[in-house]
C-alpha cells in the first residue's frame, strides 16, 4: 500500500507513525552534522616585484587592496576577495595565490606592510630602471625598504 494512504488511515484511527525520514534532504544528509569550515584565500605580492613595481594590478583590482611601499606593492589579506584578476596582470609574476608552496613569508609581508602602507587605487609610472630588476635574485634581502610609498 503507497504511503499516501497508510498516512491517511493512521490518521484516521488517531495514531501517528513516526516519519522514516526528514522531507528536507539537507537533514538527512551526513554533511549537515559536520561543522562547515571558512577557508579564505587570497593572493600576495613576492619580491618579483621590488625595484619593478609596475601597478599594471592595481588598476583592475575591484576592491583596492593594495598597498604601496616606497619600491614594492603588498595585498591586504582581508580586502583581497580572491578574484584572481591583478595575477595575469602583473608582467614580471609577482603576484601569487597563497596557497602555492612557499609563499607563507610572503603572506606575513604583505599582511604586516600593508597595515603601515597608504593605499594605491591607480597606476603610476614605474620607476625607471624598473626592466634592469626583473628577475634579480634576493631582491628582499638586498633591496627591501619597509618605507611607505606615496599612495594615491
Amino acid at each position: 500500500m503507497p504511503r499516501r494512504y497508510m498516512k491517511i488511515l493512521d490518521e484516521a484511527a488517531g495514531h501517528e507513525r513516526p516519519a522514516l525520514r526528514p522531507s528536507d534532504p539537507c537533514v538527512r544528509s551526513k554533511a549537515a552534522k559536520k561543522p562547515v569550515q571558512s577557508v579564505q584565500m587570497t593572493y600576495i605580492v613576492n619580491d618579483n616585484c621590488i625595484k619593478c613595481k609596475y601597478m599594471d594590478c592595481v588598476e583592475v583590482c575591484p576592491v583596492d587592496c593594495f598597498y604601496e611601499g616606497e619600491n614594492m606593492l603588498v595585498i591586504h589579506p582581508d580586502e583581497c576577495i580572491d578574484c584572481g584578476v591583478c595575477e595575469p596582470e602583473c608582467p614580471v609574476e609577482a603576484i601569487k595565490p597563497d596557497t602555492e608552496p612557499g609563499v607563507e613569508k610572503w603572506l606575513g609581508v604583505n599582511a604586516e606592510f600593508a597595515k603601515m602602507w597608504p593605499n594605491i587605487t591607480a597606476k603610476k609610472t614605474p620607476p625607471a630602471d624598473a626592466k634592469q630588476w626583473e628577475g634579480v635574485a634576493n631582491k628582499f634581502e638586498e633591496q627591501f625598504s619597509p618605507n611607505p610609498g606615496t599612495g594615491d
